[in-house]
């Protein structure tokens, strides 16, 4: 039985999605009476709730139908006692709502004529607590001035701050609608009508805001009382979905209440013989263990060479295999790929002259399956007490349709549903987790779960905690870079001293400039203007004779080392790639270029770096020199027991003496630098000869450039003595 205008509060279950999956256990509540007990809500460690059951007060009244008034009773602690007396006396008394601090109760009572008798309407009135007792009850602003019409049902929202309530005024949708007002500081301001898609020409009552902003309700729309929810959504609420069973039965079923945890609550209902009466249920969640973090198939990827510097001076050409039978250029490109599978990509590197691949790298396998796990779209962060949309949108399990999805909140708190709203009461980190069941034909249960992380707090706290995570990202990435850069080394021990050496299964690149039938020496002057230690490996299957230089697993060396091959004549010089066990296999010898006479030779060799420049005017190096002066401090370094003389020139411009100090300044410069690379500097002698030594005529730009130079030569024991 639902009397009319008996005012029941209801508090929610969070619960959004028409299939919902808790198991639910429903049983009766020891204060169930022979009479109608009905719309509980929560009050500290109790519950209060109204009913009809005789009171023992002096005087007992009846409504037209002949049913007791109701009144209002605290059951706690296993007692059922009547709350609040002084205000349990005027009538029909509730349902109420209370404050979070339970120091304020909003109760439904009738409303009084002049002669202080019952009008027949109801209208609602505010108490509070205080050390002696309840305050006399103050009706509600909006109440009916006029006794014309009803207003009852409160229901405050998590804030306290918006109040909802029914009434059958005039310019609603039919029957009872519900309405709702803000608390200002001139006090409560004009109703609002909740609007059709929670209203219908029926009656709509005992409205309930739950923490996630999810509005509750019964409705009559079908024939009986169903309880009813109505989502959210940019301040506005959804149509209402009925909640399935055991919430809803034939019968009428109202004032569902849950409590703060998500996982126990009341409702009533007059399944039993058609007297009203309390119901508890417990939700019960399937335990789900071991949950990768959620993760959706990516279809579209950035498929990137950061290592390799494009020169508009070589002839190259980058094209991507995708593996798919599709091909784009350039050294970076975007690409989707239409369906799930594993896809081989590689860039390919041609001479655009030739249009031959010369190299093939940065390959890497796509795999792109469906995901066994489910996926859940939620926000990284949130602000406080804001409700949070939560759903399983984008799981895609292949051969498997979840028939049930379960949420854990990471706060001690649960849901269900296809999708959920949730505020979080407190800021930190939670992890949140989604498990789904599935019942295959073939029978049984399947169980998979996900989880998602989400930062909840003030927008203070949560650009902190970005900011720490970015920290920490960087340090990682600095981590894998390093890691990635040895990853194609390992340490080998020999004669007692640690080597890295290349890994079994690296890819080695190098520039191969030669093939030969037969063997050439060492000495060959076809090797004369090589700076590079050459390679000298035999290939079986081409019974051939291979030369190579700059064997290395990192690419953009390679373009350096091709720049300076191609601009020295060795245009027959291609870039090549092989796994390090072969090329280990294949290998003769490696060695630098050297004629008859040491002497010359390791000057004539020192020289070929020698293009040493500065800054105009000055003796700072500049860094395109760098390279050059590297390769000379790793041969001083390869025997100590040699002496290097750093010989400094310059053009004729400006006087001899400034000259002659300028070239001074620059050979140690460059003195200053090789010590600074490793070398001894016991082992430089730095000389400016200034103007002194021209090897072309200063009287054009072509011949003063040629003039301002470095020369390297190698000291021996007689040059000491000459000197």
């Amino acid at each position: 039985m639902i009397r009319h205008l008996i005012l029941i509060a209801i508090i929610s279950i969070i619960c959004t999605h028409p299939s919902y999956t808790q198991e639910v256990v429903v049983h009766p509540i020891a204060c169930n009476s022979n009479h109608h007990d009905f719309a509980p809500v929560t009050y500290q460690d109790g519950i209060v709730f109204c009913s009809d059951r005789p009171s023992g007060y002096g005087i007992v009244w009846t409504d037209d139908a002949g049913n007791l008034e109701s009144k209002m009773y605290l059951f706690s602690q296993n007692k059922t006692v009547p709350f609040a007396e002084e205000i349990n006396k005027r009538g029909n008394e509730g349902p109420v709502c209370f404050d979070a601090s339970f120091q304020n109760i909003y109760m439904t009572s009738p409303l009084r004529d002049d002669k202080n008798s019952p009008s027949g309407y109801h209208g609602i009135f505010i108490s509070s607590k205080t050390s002696q007792g309840w305050t006399p009850p103050q009706p509600f602003v909006h109440n009916s001035n006029d006794q014309s019409f009803n207003c009852g049902h409160p229901a405050l929202d998590q804030t306290g701050q918006r109040l909802y309530f029914i009434s059958d005024q005039a310019g609603g949708y039919g029957g009872k609608d519900i309405y709702y007002c803000n608390r200002t500081t001139n006090g409560w301001d004009t109703p609002v009508n909740a609007g059709p898609e929670v209203n219908t020409a029926q009656n709509e009552i005992f409205p309930f805001i739950a923490a996630d902003g999810s509005l509750y309700y019964s409705s009559d729309r079908q024939g009986q009382y169903d309880i009813y929810k109505s989502d959210p959504s940019k301040g506005q609420f959804m149509p209402g979905v009925a909640m399935p069973s055991p919430v809803n039965t034939e019968f009428n079923e109202y004032a569902f209440s849950i409590t703060d945890n998500n996982e126990h609550g009341y409702f009533t209902s007059n399944r039993n013989n058609g007297q009203d009466d309390l119901f508890s249920y417990e939700l019960s969640y399937p335990e789900f263990v071991d949950c990768p973090p959620a993760e959706q198939p990516s279809f579209c990827y950035l498929f990137e060479e950061t290592e390799i510097m494009p020169n508009d001076s070589m002839p190259m050409i980058f094209e991507w295999e995708l593996g798919d039978g599709k091909t784009a250029r350039g050294l970076s490109t975007e690409y989707c790929y239409e369906d799930f599978g594993q896809y081989h990509v590689a860039l390919n590197v041609y001479d655009s002259l030739t249009k031959a691949r010369f190299a093939r790298v940065s390959e890497v396998d796509v795999q792109i399956s469906r995901s066994p796990y489910p996926f859940i779209t939620a926000p990284d962060s949130a602000a406080v007490a804001t409700p949070v949309l939560l759903t399983a949108e984008g799981t895609d399990i292949a051969d498997l349709k979840p028939e049930k999805y379960f949420w854990n909140f990471g706060d001690g708190s649960h849901g269900s549903g296809y999708e959920t709203r949730h505020p979080f009461a407190k800021s930190g980190h939670y992890s949140i987790q989604l498990g789904i069941i599935a019942y295959p034909p073939d029978g049984g249960e399947i169980k998979r779960c996900a989880t998602h992380d989400i930062m909840v707090g003030t927008p203070e706290e949560i650009q902190q905690w970005i900011s720490e995570l970015e920290i920490a990202e960087a340090n990682a990435t600095k981590e894998a870079m390093s890691s990635s850069l040895q990853e194609d080394m390992v340490i080998v021990e020999k004669d007692s001293t640690t080597y890295l050496q290349y890994a079994p299964d690296s890819t080695l690149y190098f520039i191969e400039f030669k093939e030969s039938a037969e063997r050439m020496s060492m000495n060959d002057p076809y090797f004369n203007n090589i700076k590079f230690e050459i390679t000298e490996r035999y290939d079986s299957n081409a019974t051939a004779f291979k030369y190579s230089v700059g064997h290395t697993t990192e690419m953009p060396v390679m373009m350096r080392i091709y720049r300076d091959m191609m601009s020295n004549g060795y245009l027959e010089s291609i870039i090549k790639e092989q796994v390090s066990t072969d090329y280990e296999a294949q290998l003769i010898k490696q060695w630098w270029y050297m004629p008859d006479s040491l002497e010359s030779a390791f000057n004539a060799h020192l020289n070929k770096f020698s293009d040493i420049r500065f800054e105009f005017g000055t003796y700072t190096i500049n860094s395109t020199s760098y390279d050059n002066l590297d390769y000379i401090a790793e041969m001083m370094n390869l025997d100590h027991n040699i002496k290097l003389r750093i010989k400094a020139y310059t053009d004729s411009i400006g006087t001899h003496s400034r000259n002659l100090q300028l070239a001074k300044k620059r050979a140690e410069s460059v003195s200053g630098y090789l010590t600074k690379a490793g070398v001894d500097p016991k082992r430089l002698v730095a000389v400016g000869y200034g103007e002194s030594m021209p090897v072309a005529e200063n009287a054009s730009e072509e011949g003063r450039a040629q003039n301002r130079r470095v020369e390297f030569e190698i000291i021996t024991d007689e040059n000491r003595k000459k000197k």
